[in-house]
Parts: C-alpha cells; sequence; structure tokens
C-alpha cells in the first residue's frame, strides 16, 4: 500500500450511537410518544457492549470539520 492510500473504512460506533431513538424497530405513533421496541432482544446490545467496554461514550465536540 502507497502513502497515498488512506483507509476511511476505520468508523468505530459510540454507545450514543446505540440509542432507541435511532433504531429502526423502534415504535413511534402520535405525536411523539413512545411505544417501545418492536424486537425482543436489542439489535444493538453487542454494539453496545464493546463501546462501553472500549470507552466510547460519546464523541467529543469538533470530530468532524463542520462541527467547530
Amino acid at each position: 500500500m502507497s502513502r497515498t492510500i488512506r483507509n476511511y473504512g476505520s468508523f468505530k460506533y459510540y454507545e450514543e450511537d446505540c440509542l432507541c431513538e435511532y433504531c429502526r424497530y423502534n415504535k413511534r405513533k402520535g405525536k411523539g410518544k413512545k411505544h417501545g421496541c418492536g424486537r425482543d432482544i436489542c439489535c444493538c446490545e453487542d454494539i453496545r457492549a464493546d463501546a462501553v467496554a472500549n470507552g466510547r461514550i460519546k464523541r467529543e465536540r469538533g470530530w468532524n470539520k463542520w462541527q467547530k
């Protein structure tokens, strides 16, 4: 691999990425009332556990260039 090649596939999930409000199985009806998850077991539980175990709870401010 040469010096000009960058690795963009190193994305790491944080615990804030696995909130239930972002889940596609979360059921919402009406005026913002939350009616729970549509699954019995959380689909993001393993990702959330890995993020917490490695200390990735919340991203620091300014991690991308438009958040200064």
